[in-house]
């Protein structure tokens, strides 16, 4: 039986090891940095040390357009450098970009192992002062075995966009995940693995114990950008702030509207969308679903139908659509002083012919771009999951079983039907 991780290790060197290096399962660590005996956990150690990790991964290549993904074996690292962690994937989910990447519609380096939402384990923590990389920012709280999220991209912490602008996704020499060449490093950069070796600049959250790996899964991306979207800090200061248009209930818009519901308190939160289910699953999550056609009158009536319960109009507008048509009616659905969050129109075909200066400044509007989060963002998003994970139907976002790793080519091919937010990929799965 193992020793509880907070019984005090009684050992003749117990001088030599201090808190850091005692393991979480009651193990001794010598200062030198191997696994030793000692009286007190004799038998323990002993079995340590005929422990076997992994020493390949399986990971999913993605080489062009038009090809299926390849299975393919990668060493895993002998030794991890300071900050390091290698992390043992549960779950990863599919994003609209990876869908963009595979169709051809958003360019890549290639080959490359694509996913960058999901959570895993830590299989090990690098130790290796020498190795000239700066310490994990708080890593003495991530010990082997806690199950974490991690951010989507690693910062240097370093440059100017990482500290005078608090800008870290903006940092001079980033890195994101699933989107790295498979030459560049390991090559187990992306969450289409059984294995990702996450850098010393990426955030990593411990998850709580209650929360799931698949409700997880995609906070590291959608939820974590839409909370960024939606600071608290920025939205506006003065008036009600109280009713909210969200345009486009993808993943993005639906956590949008539990956001700006549970955690920012609005009484009403209007949904656009082309897409009747998706409006239905935005119901399920507190919002007022109001269906979008070509139809000159249905824009009309959109328009009364919100004016009715708020005439001067409301206080933010959040564009999730990706489409720039959306912002004209955006902007007059806004009331004077109102706040609008831009967080989908990340590609080129996004000139706002229809967006005049003029009206932003006539209607005191602020305007906001958006693009991926900080580190202090995904940890609200975790704490979001965890407080209101039994109000909120989590798992419908979710197809509802889980595609093995070997399956990735049937799961993608899920996935571009859109009949679910998210398609689930079992990591560990590859038989």
């Amino acid at each position: 039986m193992l020793v509880p991780p907070n019984k005090r290790h009684t050992g003749p060197h117990a001088s030599l090891v201090s808190q850091t290096n005692i393991h979480r399962k009651g193990l001794v660590r010598i200062m030198h940095g191997r696994w030793s005996v000692c009286h007190a956990c004799r038998g323990l150690t002993r079995r340590f040390l005929n422990r076997r990790w992994a020493t390949k991964a399986v990971a999913a290549v993605f080489h062009e357009v038009g090809k299926p993904f390849e299975l393919r074996e990668i060493p895993l690292p002998e030794k991890l450098n300071e900050g390091e962690l290698l992390v043992r994937m549960e779950v990863a989910t599919i994003c609209g970009s990876d869908l963009h990447t595979v169709s051809g519609k958003r360019q890549e380096p290639m080959p490359l192992v694509l996913g960058h939402e999901g959570v895993g384990v830590i299989e090990r923590v690098g130790s290796d002062i020498f190795s000239g990389n700066r310490p994990r920012h708080r890593g003495w709280k991530l010990r082997e075995g806690d199950r974490v999220t991690f951010s989507v991209a690693d910062s240097c912490g370093l440059c100017p966009e990482c500290t005078l602008h608090k800008l870290p996704q903006k940092c001079v020499s980033l890195m994101k995940y699933g989107h790295a060449r498979i030459s560049e490093g390991t090559g187990l950069n992306g969450t289409y693995a059984t294995h990702i070796l996450l850098r010393p600049g990426t955030h990593a959250v411990k998850l709580p114990s209650k929360l799931s790996s698949r409700i997880c899964a995609p906070a590291n991306c959608a939820l974590a950008t839409v909370v960024n979207a939606l600071d608290m800090a920025r939205l506006p200061r003065y008036g009600s702030n109280k009713s909210a248009v969200v345009q486009g209930v993808g993943l993005l818009g639906i956590y949008a509207v539990a956001w700006l519901r549970k955690r920012v308190g609005m009484d009403t939160v209007f949904c656009l969308d082309t897409q009747p289910e998706r409006l239905k699953t935005a119901e399920r999550f507190g919002g007022v679903p109001l269906l979008v056609t070509e139809n000159e009158e249905d824009y009309l009536e959109r328009s009364r139908t919100i004016r009715e319960m708020y005439p001067r109009g409301v206080d933010v507008a959040v564009e999730m659509t990706g489409a720039k048509h959306v912002i004209h009616e955006g902007v007059q659905l806004l009331r004077n002083g109102g706040h609008y969050s831009f967080t989908g129109m990340v590609h080129p075909d996004s000139q706002l012919s229809s967006l005049t200066g003029e009206t932003i400044i006539r209607k005191c509007l602020t305007i906001r771009g958006v693009h991926n989060y900080t580190p202090w963002n995904l940890e609200e998003a975790v704490k979001f999951l965890d407080e209101f994970r039994e109000e909120l139907p989590l798992e419908s976002v979710l197809s509802p079983t889980s595609y093995k790793l070997s399956e990735i080519n049937e799961a993608f091919a899920e996935a571009q039907t859109g009949s679910y937010c998210r398609v689930v990929v079992s990591c560990q799965d590859v038989s």
